[in-house]
C-alpha cells in the first residue's frame, strides 16, 4: 500500500513537470524554422548553429532547436519560472525534458544547473573522482562530460576547454539531411555515404580509440598475443539484446550508453561480446524499447547503426568487442549453424558484412561464429550438413577473405561420439571441446584460431556431475578432461565465452570461486554472462535497476580481470 501511494504521488509530479514543460514549450520559439518550413526539434542536440539560428536532425530531416532548450544551459535557476527551485550541487538527474534537467528533493521536483562556462572549479571531486587535465572527451553521462587520464576516470572542466573553430556553412539548410543513411539489405552490400572513401572513418570507430591497447590480435600456442607480441588477456562481460526482437542490447530503456559502458570500465572489465541475429538485416529492421529520453542518439537507429554506437562508445572508453552470432532469428537458438530461413550462404554473407564493415577498426577483435551448437551439430563426423567443425573452417576462412586482423572463435558442441549421434560423453551446448585432439579446425590463418566453450552452474541445469559428494572439487579434472587440456597442451587459447551462476549457495560460490581459479591458474581467458539482470537461470553483474553492481559475483570474478589486458 505504502509503494502505492509513494508511485501515485511521483506519477504526479511527473504528470506537473510535463505540464509546466508544456507550458513552456508553447510560450517558447522556433520561429527561425517554422517560417522556411521546418518543424521544431523534440529535443535539444544541435547539428548546426547558423545566423539564423540553431538546427538539429530528426528522422533524417533538419529541425529547428527551441529557444527553450537555452534555458538548461544558462547556469540561472531557470525552474524558478515552473514554480520549482533548484537542486543542491550533486543532485542526481530523474528526469530530462525540453526545459532542462530535473532532481528530486525533500520529495520535490528541483531544477539542476548545469555548470556555468567560466567555473574552473572539480566538479567531480564530489563523486570522487579528479578532474582532467586534457580535454579528451571519453563519453557524456547526460550531465558533464568525462575523461580517462592515468587510467582512472577524470571530470572535464568546459572553462578550461576552449572550443576549436571550425568553418560552419552559413548556406541555410536545404531539404537534404546532414548525410545519407548507410542501409543494409538482406545481402552483404550497403550504400555509401557519397563522400570520398579514402577520408571516411569506419562504422563504430573514431581515430585514437585504440590507445589502451593498439591495434589486432592474433594467437600463439595457448596465448593470445597483440601487435608487439604481448601476451594479452580477455576478461570480460556479454551484453545481450542484440539477438532478441529487441536488435539491442536490453538496459537502454532505463539507462544511458554511457553508464553501461562506464560500470564495464570502471570494475576493470576489459571487452564485451556482443550477440546479434541475422533478423537484424531484413530490410526495414527496427529496433524496440530505446527509451528516447535516456539515448535521443540512440532511439532512431537502425540494428546495425546501434551496434555501430556501442562499438564507438566501447572505443573510446579503452574497451574491445567481439562479435556473437547468438540466433539466426529473434525467436531462438538453433542446434545448427543455418536453419530454413537462414542458409549457410546467408550466414557466411552476413559474417562477411560485418567483417568488411569493420576492418580498419581495431575495437572489433573478432567473431564468435555460431551460439552454443548442440544436438544434430556434431564435430568432425565428416557430415557436411551437420559437422560444426567442418562449418566453422568454411566460415573462418570466408572472414578472413575480407578482414585478415579478426580472431575466429569457434565453440564446442554438446556431445563426444557418434554412437547415434546423441549417446557419446555430454557437457553443456558448445562446451564439448574433446573432438579437438582428433580433429582441430583446420584455418588458413592458424593464428587467428580460439576455442571457446561455455559452462554453468546447477542452477542452469542439474548435470550429473553436481550430483557427486565431491562437487565442486571434482570440477578441474572435468574442465581438464572436457577443453582446458587445449590450453594446458599448448594447442591454441581458449576462451570460455559463458558461464554464471545466481549464486544461491555455498556451493554455487565455490564453484565459481573454482573456475575463476582454474582459468588464471592455465591463462583461460572469459567473458562472464552476463552484465543484464534479466538472464532468468543466472542473473548478471547488475541488479533489476540497471544501475546496482552485484558486489559478490563482481568480487569472486576481480582475480581474474586485466584492465590493461597485459599478462
Amino acid at each position: 500500500m505504502i509503494k502505492f501511494v509513494i508511485k501515485k504521488m511521483l506519477y504526479r509530479e511527473v504528470l506537473s513537470v510535463v505540464m509546466m514543460s508544456f507550458i513552456g514549450k508553447a510560450l517558447s520559439s522556433c520561429t527561425h524554422a517554422s517560417k522556411d518550413g521546418y518543424s521544431c526539434c523534440k529535443s535539444c542536440t544541435i547539428v548546426l548553429d547558423d545566423e539564423s539560428g540553431k538546427w538539429g536532425v530528426e528522422n533524417g530531416d533538419w529541425c529547428g532547436i527551441d529557444t527553450s532548450c537555452d534555458a538548461g544551459n544558462s547556469g540561472e535557476c531557470w525552474s524558478l519560472s515552473e514554480g520549482y527551485k533548484c537542486c543542491s550541487a550533486g543532485t542526481t538527474v530523474a528526469l530530462v525534458d525540453s526545459k532542462g534537467k530535473w532532481g528530486i528533493e525533500n520529495g520535490d521536483w528541483c531544477g539542476i544547473i548545469d555548470a556555468k562556462p567560466n567555473d574552473t572549479s572539480c566538479w567531480a571531486s564530489s563523486e570522487g573522482y579528479s578532474c582532467c587535465k586534457g580535454c579528451e572527451s571519453i563519453f557524456t553521462d547526460g550531465v558533464r562530460r568525462w575523461g580517462v587520464e592515468n587510467d582512472q576516470w577524470c571530470g572535464i572542466i568546459e572553462a578550461n576547454c576552449k572550443p576549436k573553430t571550425t568553418s560552419t556553412p552559413k548556406a541555410k539548410p536545404t531539404t537534404t539531411s546532414v548525410k545519407e543513411k548507410t542501409t543494409t539489405t538482406s545481402g552483404s552490400s550497403s550504400t555509401g555515404t557519397g563522400e570520398n572513401p579514402n577520408t571516411q572513418t569506419q562504422p563504430g570507430w573514431t581515430p585514437g580509440n585504440d590507445q589502451v591497447l593498439p591495434g589486432y590480435l592474433s594467437t600463439k600456442g595457448k596465448y593470445i598475443v597483440d601487435e608487439k607480441g604481448r601476451k594479452v588477456k580477455l576478461a570480460g562481460l556479454s551484453w545481450f539484446g542484440g539477438e532478441t526482437p529487441n536488435l539491442s542490447p536490453h538496459g537502454l530503456w532505463a539507462k544511458p550508453l554511457a553508464h553501461f559502458i562506464k560500470v564495464i570500465k570502471d570494475h576493470g572489465y576489459n571487452h564485451i561480446r556482443y550477440p546479434w541475429t541475422n533478423e537484424m538485416f531484413v530490410e526495414g529492421a527496427k529496433t524496440e524499447s530505446i527509451n528516447a529520453m535516456e539515448n535521443p542518439d540512440l532511439v532512431d537507429l537502425t540494428p546495425l547503426e546501434v551496434m555501430d554506437a556501442v562499438i564507438d562508445a566501447c572505443g573510446k572508453a579503452g574497451l574491445k568487442v567481439y562479435l556473437d552470432r547468438h540466433r539466426p532469428t529473434a525467436a531462438g537458438q538453433s542446434e545448427l549453424w543455418y536453419i530454413s530461413k537462414v542458409d549457410e550462404k546467408k550466414w557466411i554473407e552476413d559474417w562477411k558484412f560485418l567483417a568488411k564493415r569493420y576492418k580498419g577498426n581495431p575495437t572489433v577483435i573478432g567473431a564468435d561464429l555460431h551460439n552454443e551448437p548442440h544436438g544434430t551439430a556434431c564435430w568432425g563426423c565428416g557430415e557436411t550438413e551437420r559437422d560444426w567443425r567442418l562449418a566453422a573452417e568454411r566460415c573462418g576462412n570466408a572472414i578472413h577473405e575480407v578482414n585478415p586482423d579478426w580472431l575466429i572463435i569457434v565453440e564446442g558442441n554438446d556431445h563426444f561420439g557418434e554412437e547415434g549421434w546423441q549417446k557419446g560423453e555430454s557437457y553443456w551446448w558448445g562446451g564439448m571441446l574433446k573432438g579437438v585432439k582428433e580433429n582441430p579446425v583446420r584455418l588458413n590463418k592458424p593464428n587467428k584460431l580460439v576455442y571457446s566453450a561455455h559452462d554453468y552452474d546447477k542452477n542452469v541445469h542439474m548435470q550429473e556431475w553436481f550430483k557427486l559428494s565431491t562437487f565442486p572439487d571434482n570440477m578441474p579434472e572435468i574442465w581438464d578432461d572436457v577443453w582446458g587440456y587445449i590450453s594446458k597442451e599448448d594447442i591454441a587459447p581458449v576462451l570460455i565465452s559463458e558461464f554464471g551462476s545466481l549464486l544461491r549457495d555455498k556451493t554455487d560460490v565455490k564453484w565459481l570461486e573454482n573456475l575463476v581459479s582454474y582459468m588464471n591458474d592455465n591463462a583461460v581467458h572469459w567473458t562472464f554472462w552476463c552484465l543484464n539482470p534479466n538472464s532468468g537461470d543466472t542473473e548478471g553483474i547488475l541488479g533489476y535497476d540497471w544501475e546496482t553492481v552485484n558486489t559478490q559475483k563482481d568480487g569472486i570474478l576481480d582475480p581474474g580481470k586485466a584492465p590493461d589486458f597485459l599478462l
